[in-house]
């Protein structure tokens, strides 16, 4: 039974994420869960991260119209080198040709940056058919020290194909088109700014994608600064700082529209100032130096009519540069040894720590649950040759227990319970201890999986535990039981009736 279960499970883990309905319920079932990971999940990425965002509010404040002259950035850069940060981000993609001056301008406030130990990364789709003269000369660009002003990175990030969720982030983007040539393409934002920032963590081996970790607890100030004015003209908050557990139970939106709680979207985890904060607006010059000093700080843009949006399981909706955030923030939080987004592949059966993950994992499902399952099935035969049943359950308990259990059973339904003849363990103690065990070994094998092997939520899901306790076990026996079947049969004189006395006998 043990070894049918392994290659049965080996098998589903395989075919799982081929089947559409397998890849709705995973990441339904990961919505619910996910979020409950972070709850111990380190503030060092929110403490050291910065998100400087553009939004249609600070446009009109300044009197600019979208896409912004490059004086503008030079502006900007040079207010905030001058709070000291560890390195700039610019989630901006320059794909025309710009004014010479407005070029020459960035270009000097890049390279100051660089002469003061500041970092300047730019994002780039590092493809010659989509370059500009203003990339090439942003680029080029060197100080006098020889060191490149611009750093390129590449903000390529692929969105789910099934709910357009960001649950992966590819450290190395690539593309099959690229060929050869794809070892000499830049990296992408956050591997690029943490090898830089963080060397000596730096992860090496970077094939499989980051499996995205969306903190729940947003940074303290960002409910007060990402506001809105209403139609009386007050300043009304777009989002909420409080994540509540229980938000993990199925229709907890629906007990928020009941109770009239607040149905806006939670803020974003790392600390977001707009850029009309460097007109004293939502924190004075003293704070605003505070919180950009030796921090990260990555520009980008939360405009209406520009589509550079993703979709987190957790956020909803948020400006493209926070999922670059997200992901350098869980590098530094793990220390460079991130949550893999893992695959089950036969090619890669021992490498792989997804595979070996997997590998042990039903290894341990099957040592806990084949023999419980034996031990069960002998207690109840033996428990019905009973002539003397146990005390029937008292009425009121019953009572009790059905109200309770009466949503379960509505979609559900409990066959076999309260037959009669049945004794008290055949009706409430083995199905207890049954689904206590199911319950404590899927936690050992998300804890095993996330802090052991280090996958990603969603891979847990799809290739452990949804997979392994709705299907692997029971086929894995059912298999088993038959190919012992066919096995005696073929060693009768007649296999065909031994076969079928076998059936009958199952079913008596």
């Amino acid at each position: 039974m043990v070894i049918m279960t392994l290659s049965v499970g080996l098998f589903m883990a395989w075919l799982s994420n081929k089947l559409l309905i397998e890849e709705v319920i995973k990441r339904a079932t990961t919505r619910i869960y996910a979020p409950l990971l972070s709850l111990n999940y380190s503030k060092a990425g929110q403490q050291s991260i910065a998100v400087v965002t553009i939004d249609d509010t600070d446009l009109k404040e300044y009197g600019l119209s979208w896409p912004v002259p490059l004086d503008y950035y030079q502006r900007l850069l040079d207010g905030i080198v001058k709070r000291a940060p560890k390195a700039v981000f610019l989630d901006v993609l320059f794909l025309d040709n710009k004014p010479k001056r407005e070029v020459e301008a960035l270009i000097g406030a890049a390279c100051r940056a660089t002469d003061a130990g500041i970092p300047f990364f730019l994002a780039t789709y590092a493809l010659e058919s989509l370059s500009s003269d203003t990339e090439r000369e942003l680029f080029a660009a060197r100080t006098k020290s020889g060191a490149p002003c611009v750093i390129p990175v590449r903000p390529t990030i692929t969105p789910d194909s099934l709910d357009q969720s960001q649950w992966a982030y590819p450290l190395r983007p690539r593309n099959a088109d690229e060929g050869h040539h794809s070892a000499d393409l830049p990296d992408s934002v956050a591997l690029s700014m943490y090898c830089r920032l963080y060397r000596y963590t730096c992860p090496v081996k970077t094939e499989v994608p980051l499996a995205l970790i969306w903190a729940s607890k947003a940074a303290p100030t960002n409910a007060q600064t990402m506001v809105v004015r209403d139609q009386q003209g007050g300043l009304a908050p777009v989002c909420r700082d409080v994540w509540n557990w229980w938000e993990v139970i199925p229709g907890a939106s629906l007990f928020r529209q009941v109770t009239h709680m607040s149905m806006l979207p939670l803020c974003p985890y790392n600390q977001v100032i707009p850029v009309r904060a460097f007109k004293n607006y939502g924190f004075t010059p003293a704070q605003l130096d505070e919180e950009l000093r030796g921090k990260v700080v990555l520009i980008g843009v939360d405009l209406k009519s520009i589509g550079d949006n993703l979709f987190s399981p957790l956020h909803g909706r948020l400006p493209g540069v926070h999922v670059h955030a997200m992901a350098l923030d869980n590098l530094i939080s793990f220390d460079g040894q991130y949550r893999e987004n893992g695959d089950f592949e036969w090619h890669e059966l021992w490498h792989s720590s997804a595979n070996r993950f997997i590998f042990l994992s039903l290894l341990l499902t099957a040592a806990v649950m084949v023999p419980w399952n034996i031990y069960k099935k002998r207690v109840l035969a033996d428990e019905s040759g009973n002539a003397i049943p146990d005390k029937p359950i008292p009425l009121w308990p019953s009572k009790v227990t059905m109200f309770f259990l009466s949503p379960v059973m509505v979609f559900l339904g409990t066959p076999g319970l309260g037959k009669r003849g049945q004794t008290r363990s055949q009706w409430l103690l083995l199905p207890i201890i049954h689904v206590v065990i199911y319950v404590v070994l899927g936690l050992v094998v998300l804890l095993m999986g996330y802090y052991g092997f280090l996958q990603g939520p969603l891979s847990i899901i799809e290739y452990v535990l949804f997979p392994l306790m709705a299907h692997f076990l029971h086929i894995g026996e059912t298999f088993a039981n038959r190919s012992k079947q066919i096995w005696e049969a073929m060693h009768d004189d007649d296999p065909w009736a031994h076969w079928a006395k076998l059936n009958d006998d199952h079913k008596g």
